[in-house]
């Protein structure tokens, strides 16, 4: 059973640390958008490593002995990951983890804001970690658009589904080994009701959840070929 002070979805909580997030999103780009070069900036790279900073204390945390619990506390999900990309996308700018960046961010992270995977309080350190490090991908993806420019197409959607194949490829072996539910593959559920439960039983259900990741990517991608057609210059390199 879950304390009282638990955290849940679709709570007064859950809105107000949304707003939250989208308020800092906005002002971090405002700021971004003032010192934009063709380099990333000291501002960028200052960002890119505070998240750093928090990763590695996060999930070093839920790594001590006392905590570590492989089937629930490695950072396999593709939050924990892109939440990596994100900052070397900030230190690097490269084209194809831009690419990652924005659709992972936009089409599969979403979900974890949506309904998040989470039951610790507001005054636990690990609730703060949790919303800084979602919302950081949200906010590099969306100052990735915003500020630098990023653009897509066709070329681009195919290189994110190629890093999502591959991170099929590693993580749902780790799934079944270790009975795990990294990245919504395994036979488990969530800690909340997500879209998954509505998915099926497994195995049959990762039959929906990759071809559907692949479809959510691509309506990501639909805006960009109308604007191309009639707007916008060819990503950038």
């Amino acid at each position: 059973m879950m304390p009282v002070d638990a955290f849940r979805p679709f709570t007064l909580t859950h809105g107000v640390t949304l707003l939250s997030v989208a308020a800092l999103i906005a002002l971090i780009v405002l700021i971004g958008r003032r010192q934009r070069a063709a380099s990333p900036t000291l501002f960028e790279r200052t960002l890119a490593y505070a998240n750093l900073a928090v990763w590695f204390t996060a999930h070093g945390y839920w790594q001590m002995p006392e905590r570590f619990d492989p089937v629930t506390t490695l950072p396999l999900q593709m939050c924990h990951l892109t939440s990596l990309v994100a900052s070397a996308v900030f230190l690097t700018r490269h084209h194809a983890l831009r690419a990652v960046l924005f659709f992972w961010a936009f089409a599969l992270c979403t979900q974890a804001l949506i309904t998040p995977s989470l039951v610790e309080p507001t005054h636990s350190p690990i609730f703060w970690a949790f919303w800084f490090l979602h919302g950081f991908v949200m906010m590099a993806a969306v100052y990735d658009l915003a500020v630098n420019g990023f653009r897509s197409y066709w070329r681009e959607y195919g290189i994110a589904c190629a890093a999502a194949a591959i991170y099929v490829a590693v993580v749902l072996p780790i799934d079944v080994l270790l009975r795990a539910n990294y990245g919504f593959l395994g036979r488990s559920t969530a800690l909340h009701p997500s879209i998954v439960d509505l998915l099926g039983p497994w195995p049959q259900r990762l039959l929906i959840i990759v071809p559907l990741a692949a479809l959510a990517m691509l309506v990501m991608l639909l805006p960009w070929l109308a604007a191309r057609k009639f707007v916008l210059s060819p990503p950038r390199q």
